[in-house]
């Protein structure tokens, strides 16, 4: 009898040994080699492309071989594929992995403002706006007016050195707006002539607290001075800042009498 209670538990101990080996996180059928790795945010962490896939993807525990999508990664038959063509039938969960393309590809040039959206899923408002990738969402107009642009959907041939942001609320004719002239609600901001209107958070390109801003640097030297208002020799020197003031020798002299600290 004894003898038989210890061999029931050493194969206990064996059996939970085993499963320890495996991976406790079993609901998720985390590999043994995996069992170290960090937390998985989505668990198709666990598929293992050779290289990274053009379309999102999910881990369907479900998936069969004959399942369309399934071994997407030709190593694991729960990672799936979904969403984009030829996988539209299939719903990407809210966990799926959306992969950063970062274009859209439309056959017709939308009239609704587009961007970019790794957080898409099938069914989110906005999201296949071209009908072939998730992450291309429409936004800031009509049906999608709710959802607001971020200010990279400026379409600029070059990069301006003004700041700008996209703001729902322009109409043409109003300072600022109509910056890309192609967007209305593209609006210039904080850079003279538009120093009235205050650059939000997302405005591009980004500049830090208390600094100038030089997108290309400036030869005269300049510092931050909060004593600074229109019309002081030197002060809003980046156009930008009222505190960014010139300073010192340069400029033949006429920042001379501010003395750079």
């Amino acid at each position: 009898m004894a003898r038989k209670v210890a061999t029931t538990a050493l194969l206990q101990l064996l059996l939970s040994q085993r499963a320890s080996a495996e991976g406790s996180l079993r609901g998720l059928s985390v590999p043994s080699d995996h069992t170290d790795a960090p937390h998985l945010v989505s668990p198709a962490e666990q598929c293992a492309f050779v290289n990274p896939p053009q379309m999102p993807y999910f881990w369907d525990p479900n998936c069969k071989v004959e399942s369309l999508g399934c071994w997407a990664d030709g190593v694991h038959a729960e990672c799936r594929f979904c969403g984009e063509a030829p996988y539209t039938g299939i719903h990407c969960p809210e966990n799926s992995v959306v992969p950063s393309v970062g274009t859209c590809d439309f056959d017709n040039a939308p009239i609704t403002p587009v961007y970019w959206e790794a957080g898409c899923h099938n069914g989110m408002k906005g999201c296949l706006a071209d009908n072939k990738h998730v992450g291309c969402r429409f936004c800031g107009e009509g049906n999608y007016s709710d959802i607001p642009c971020p200010s990279d959907v400026c379409s600029f041939p070059n990069e301006p050195l003004t700041p700008y942001y996209w703001d729902d609320l322009c109409q043409m004719g109003m300072l600022g707006c109509n910056a890309d002239g192609i967007h209305v609600q593209c609006r210039f901001c904080d850079k003279a002539p538009f120093q009235s209107l205050r650059c939000p958070g997302s405005a591009r390109p980004a500049y830090g607290d208390k600094e100038c801003w030089f997108p290309n640097g400036s030869p005269q030297t300049h510092y931050w001075d909060e004593t600074c208002e229109w019309g002081k020799l030197g002060c809003w020197a980046d156009g930008v800042n009222a505190q960014c003031r010139y300073c010192g020798s340069g400029s033949n002299g006429v920042y001379e009498s501010i003395a750079c600290p």
